[in-house]
């Protein structure tokens, strides 16, 4: 994952908010990184990239300025493409870009094809326009600042630079800086639902229309019947067996991409070795669980996967790092030895003692978090932080994972069902006002999850990939009604209804033990979160 940094500062005077942010924008992107500077009428511009080797021969340095003048910044990864590029195995997305804009030159054409998750700023040198988005998922952060005579876009921001929000990822923004004024208008994304300010141009469609395939009444389903079924007897019902195939289908297809779309150098290594490339965010669920089984099809057979599972410390109860999460890990990493018995598993425990995580809250993490600021912002952002940095305990030695790729399960709740919320509105407003909380949930992960996350993982020097927000799992996952991805109801238990779908596929995939498993949230699971706290109040350790 890189680190872009963008500002126009009317006058002669650089924007010094860079300095404020370096360090961070740095840890992004480790490995390559320059500045350029130009003057685009009465504007100062400055670009900076900092970059994170992982698809290419080598690594491109950015900014990126082409034959023409034109700037790329890109932070990204591009898995596939739906129109033609000029692609060679050798060359880097940034440069595939760079030549497609360049001699193309059709902005909406090209972001409207790629496949993956991205960020992008791209200044047009000859139409005097800078370009500024963020994929349709969200799934890379992007912030920015717009003011009267200063516009500032950076991966990453610093509580003193203020008044930095999320771009949202809601379409393209072209800001026209001929006319002297930095407005920005809005190519949207069709399938967004954002009331705004911005001048709208034009609709750009990502997602094919959805097509709902489902049964006409969810009162017709087997599971509406007396019986209480259980997952083998549900497996061979034609009801689900067909979605059950189609969304393993998609995940492996997912999951490949992201497991081998990589150097073949870990972090330590300069040339190909066999240590761990891949590592996953692993609390033992049903999410991580599925995700671990997957990638261990497609990752070498004399590599070894990374499991990081962290853990707090509570100031009332010293040296006690037995979260729940803990206890889960242990139990689901016996049923993937017994699934995958030749797999190396490197299961890291990262014990986090009190006093070091306020002191990297301080320093570093609350940076990272804002401009979010609540108490549950503050318990994912840490803990997704320590898990990321990799440090930890295996067999018995301290060790940190070489990996230059983080596995994610996020966006899984959110599609699939996962909410123990989503039970009661199910019971209190019915099916149709369950799918609305869906669009809304997904509406809102970018603002919400996604750019946070984003920014606290890959501060550790690591690539945040998240196979659940594949694009074609997302578009088959929401094609399907509420009631073929969940049964939040009665007779059946939270940890079988809720995410019924994902459920269903983990007991084919073997993972029959896991895929019984209560949902457990990451804060209560890692043990950071207070439970007499509110998670959407304003956090004062920010």
């Amino acid at each position: 994952m890189c680190g872009i940094f963008c500002s126009f500062v009317k006058g002669s005077a650089v924007c010094d908010s860079i300095n404020k942010c370096r360090s961070s924008l740095q840890k992004r992107g480790p490995d390559i990184g320059s500045t350029c500077q130009i003057k685009v009428n009465d504007y100062t511009a400055l670009f900076s990239g900092n970059i994170l080797w992982i698809q290419g021969e080598r690594p491109t340095n950015q900014p990126y300025v082409d034959d023409k003048g034109n700037i790329l910044l890109w932070n990204g990864d591009a898995y596939s493409w739906n129109v033609t590029v000029n692609a060679s195995i050798k060359d880097s997305d940034t440069k595939i870009i760079s030549d497609f804009l360049c001699y193309e030159g059709n902005m909406e054409l090209l972001m409207t094809s790629v496949q993956g998750p991205y960020s992008i700023i791209y200044y047009d040198y000859e139409q005097q326009v800078l370009w500024v988005g963020r994929d349709p998922i969200g799934r890379v952060s992007l912030l920015w600042y717009l003011g009267a005579d200063k516009l500032i876009v950076t991966s990453v921001g610093h509580k003193d630079i203020p008044d930095l929000k999320e771009v949202p990822a809601v379409g393209l923004f072209k800001f026209n800086l001929s006319e002297g004024q930095l407005k920005p208008q809005l190519f949207q994304w069709s399938h967004t639902r954002f009331d705004c300010d911005y001048n709208i141009i034009n609709e750009l469609q990502y997602f094919k229309q959805i097509r709902t395939h489902h049964i006409t009444n969810p009162e017709d389903s087997i599971l509406n019947e007396n019986n209480q079924f259980n997952m083998a007897t549900l497996l061979l019902h034609q009801e689900f067996s067909t979605n059950i195939t189609n969304l393993i289908d998609h995940l492996l297809q997912s999951v490949e991409k992201r497991t081998t779309i990589i150097p073949k150098a870990c972090k330590l290594c300069e040339f190909k070795c066999d240590h761990a490339k891949i590592a996953i965010l692993f609390s033992g669920g049903i999410d991580s669980a599925i995700l671990a089984l997957l990638a261990s099809k497609y990752i070498e057979s004399d590599e070894p996967i990374d499991l990081l599972n962290v853990s707090f410390e509570r100031q009332s109860n010293p040296n006690n790092f037995d979260c729940p999460d803990r206890q889960t890990c242990l139990s689901t990493l016996e049923e993937l030895k017994i699934l995958c018995p030749t797999r190396q598993w490197n299961l890291i425990k990262i014990d986090v003692p009190y006093t070091e995580l306020q002191q990297k809250r301080f320093d570093t993490i609350r940076h990272l978090i804002y401009p979010l600021n609540t108490i549950l912002d503050d318990s994912l952002g840490c803990s997704l932080w320590f898990a990321s940095r990799g440090l930890g305990i295996c067999d018995g030695k301290w060790y940190k994972t070489p990996a230059r790729v983080l596995l994610s399960g996020m966006g899984a709740d959110e599609l699939l069902g996962g909410y123990t919320r989503y039970r009661k509105i199910l019971q209190r407003h019915g099916w149709q006002s369950l799918n609305e909380e869906f669009d809304k949930d997904f509406s809102k992960i970018p603002s919400r999850n996604l750019g946070r996350d984003n920014r606290v993982c890959c501060d550790n020097g690591r690539q945040l990939r998240t196979p659940y927000l594949d694009e074609n799992v997302v578009e088959f996952v929401r094609g399907l009604s509420p009631w073929q991805r969940c049964w939040p109801k009665e007779p059946y238990p939270i940890n079988f209804g809720e995410k019924l779908l994902l459920r269903l596929a983990a007991f084919k995939l073997g993972l029959v033990n896991t895929a019984s498993l209560p949902k457990r949230a990451l804060q209560f699971g890692s043990r950071i979160a207070i439970k007499k706290e509110n998670a959407n109040d304003i956090s004062d350790r920010l």
